[in-house]
Parts: structure tokens; sequence; C-alpha cells
């Protein structure tokens, strides 16, 4: 007579459903209380062979890292959204105002300089330039303060020495 795990103590279908519970979703709790069952029943005669058991723990083991690394994936989520709602967007908007006033600035100081006598020296790819006449025109464009002095343009930020009334 052959003794068969799903005819004892409940069979394995029991096992399944009281080790899965309600969720329908088996974690790792469920996986160990599945794997004790299998063993605790398991057919004295024709018990589990040794490979068997170790790729049922190395499943085990892989469940669990998974779901470590969820684990891991959501709380970072969480810190983002977080950090996003605590105030990151309030410091993008404050970055954002310095860097509009930095323009602002600069674009006054260049208006200052229209018709007036200058020389700068503009460093344009890793080569210095000295420009020197006087600021014609400033325009804004990319973001950027644009000065052409005696039919040379460059922007503002270029120029890493001005002296006025040359």
């Amino acid at each position: 007579m052959q003794v068969n795990a799903a005819s004892s103590a409940g069979g394995h279908g029991d096992m399944y459903n009281t080790a899965v519970g309600e969720s329908g979703v088996m974690g790792k709790d469920a996986f160990l209380q599945l794997l004790v069952s299998q063993l605790r029943n398991q057919d004295p005669l024709n018990p589990v062979n040794d490979k068997e058991f170790l790729a049922q723990m190395a499943q085990f083991s892989s469940l669990e890292q998974m779901q470590n690394l969820n684990k891991s994936f959501e709380e970072g989520f969480v810190s983002l959204v977080e950090a996003v709602d605590g105030g990151l967007y309030d410091n993008f908007k404050a970055l954002a105002s310095i860097n509009n006033n930095l323009i602002m600035q600069q674009n006054f100081q260049a208006m200052n300089l229209l018709g007036k006598e200058i020389a700068a020296v503009v460093e344009t790819d890793g080569e210095e330039e000295t420009v020197s006449g006087t600021v014609q025109r400033v325009s804004f464009r990319d973001g950027r303060v644009r000065m052409e002095v005696d039919g040379k343009s460059f922007y503002m930020d270029q120029a890493t020495q001005f002296e006025i009334g040359h």
C-alpha cells in the first residue's frame, strides 16, 4: 500500500490554502510553511530527495531576495515622493528664481555699458581674445546676455575680464 501525502493530514491543497491565506499571494512565510508541511507529511517510504529539497530552498532564498529588493524599491520610491512633496520642488523654484535674478542683474549691467568704451577678455573654445570698442547692442538670447562691441558679438558670461573707459 502506498501512502500519499495528498491523502494524509488534509492534503497539499489544504496546506497551500492555509499557507497562502486570503490574500492569494504566496510570500516567503507561506513558502516556508508549505515546505515544512511537505516535510512533515511526506511518504516515509519515498522521502524528498536532496536535490529537490535544495532546489526548494534555493527557490525560497530567491523569493526572499526578490521581496527584499521589491521592499527597498518601494521605500526608495516613497522617499523620492516625500522629497518632492516636502520641498524639492520649492528648492527647484528657489534655484530657478536665483538664476533668473542673476540673468536680470547681468542684463542690467550690460545695458549700463551701452555706448561706453570697454575692453573685455572673452574666452571662446578655451582661447582668449581681447575685444575692445564701444558697446553697440545688448540682447538676451538662449537664456544668456549677448553683447555686441564694434561688430563682434559674445555672451557676457564668456568675458573673464572687463575694463570700462578704455
